[in-house]
């Protein structure tokens, strides 16, 4: 049965960050559908042998509409990771994800169990983006809608950045576009669900407070700036009269940085050859940044309906707490799932290391 879930079918919320992918075909879809089952219905019956006739046989039912949606998924969208169902590992991981689903039959979770499988076969090597997918399969099974939204919105709230951003009201429609599919269930949530995602190794609780605020103003300094003059920024002189920065408001004797990002101010320092005030203008960026309850209130102001869901992460607590690789892992799957747009690897949110 193919599950009728909120999956977005319309390209309106491009989220413009895309991944190009490389695709390679070995084993057909049959062979995957083959292992799939055959791998579900033999451990199915080692390990689910203790239950009723009738249990068992719903298990076996989910089970094998798991695979007929996982065999339709990977036809569409994945063909490059057919060859690793042939892999101990991912054939591991395959009977978790359906041993998951068979228990629930809850289709959310189907389809966030699937978007982990194609994550953790996409990753070729055993680094942590491969081994937090594969541990988030077994985790995701005791989570609800709800938790999934709580560690989605942190995701996008604390660790996407958006393309092309020139503007605080481009900036505040991605940010309304990547959150408002899950801000409902956001609302069943309660502060107590921070802690047991945090037991399950989830999220982690945070020494301070890290609004949505902070978060923009680290992430586009450029866009909420104060500006500075030449009394306030010691060495002021030496960027003034570069490229480097530019006039800010009416007063004459007030300047600004001449980038949004630290990635955009690093690649004008090198085409201008200004290497030698680089640590400069990197703090002055930095230091010119409004405060971050300032900054939420330009936002808010740019797109309204971001007020109920700041102040909503506000009453869940959430300003205190960050995903682990398994959250990001989780919250990830969950956004490939509602906007299929989203098409950044899983690999380029966690940062590489080899586990081997």
């Amino acid at each position: 049965m193919k599950w009728n879930t909120r999956q977005q079918k319309s390209r309106d919320n491009s989220l413009n960050m895309q991944a190009g992918r490389d695709i390679a075909i070995g084993m057909g879809y049959r062979d995957v559908k083959e292992i799939s089952r055959d791998t579900a219905m033999e451990v199915f019956a080692k390990n689910f042998q203790s239950l009723s006739r009738e249990a068992h046989a719903i298990a076996q039912q989910r089970a094998d509409e798991f695979t007929l949606n996982l065999v339709e998924s990977l036809q569409q969208r994945a063909p490059y990771v057919l060859e690793d169902f042939q892999d101990p590992g991912t054939q591991s991981a395959l009977f978790s994800a359906q041993s998951g689903y068979a228990k629930t039959g809850d289709a959310d979770l189907g389809e966030v169990l699937i978007e982990l499988l194609i994550s953790r076969a996409s990753c070729r090597q055993r680094a942590t983006s491969q081994l937090a997918s594969n541990f988030a399969v077994g985790i995701a099974e005791h989570l609800s809608s709800h938790h999934f939204a709580i560690l989605t919105c942190n995701f996008a709230l604390k660790q996407l950045t958006y393309g092309e951003i020139r503007s605080i009201g481009a900036l505040a429609r991605s940010i309304g576009k990547s959150i408002e599919p899950f801000f409902q269930d956001l609302r069943d949530a309660d502060p107590a669900d921070l802690d047991y995602l945090a037991g399950l190794g989830c999220t982690i609780a945070t020494a301070g407070s890290l609004p949505p605020g902070k978060y923009a103003g680290l992430n586009y300094p450029g866009l909420f700036t104060r500006g500075f003059s030449n009394k306030e920024i010691m060495h002021a002189e030496r960027l003034i009269g570069t490229r480097l920065v530019r006039p800010f408001g009416p007063e004459p004797d007030r300047y600004q940085i001449n980038a949004i990002t630290k990635e955009e101010l690093l690649d004008l320092i090198d085409t201008l050859f200004l290497q030698e005030i680089t640590d400069l203008a990197l703090s002055t960026l930095k230091n010119t940044v409004l405060d971050e309850r300032e900054i939420e209130r330009m936002l808010t102001e740019s797109r309204p309906d971001l007020a109920p869901i700041f102040r909503r992460v506000r009453e869940l607590e959430m300003n205190g707490h960050i995903n682990t690789a398994i959250g990001t892992a989780i919250a990830h799957a969950n956004m490939r799932r509602i906007i299929p747009e989203f098409d950044v690897p899983l690999a380029a949110l966690i940062p590489a290391g080899s586990a081997s």
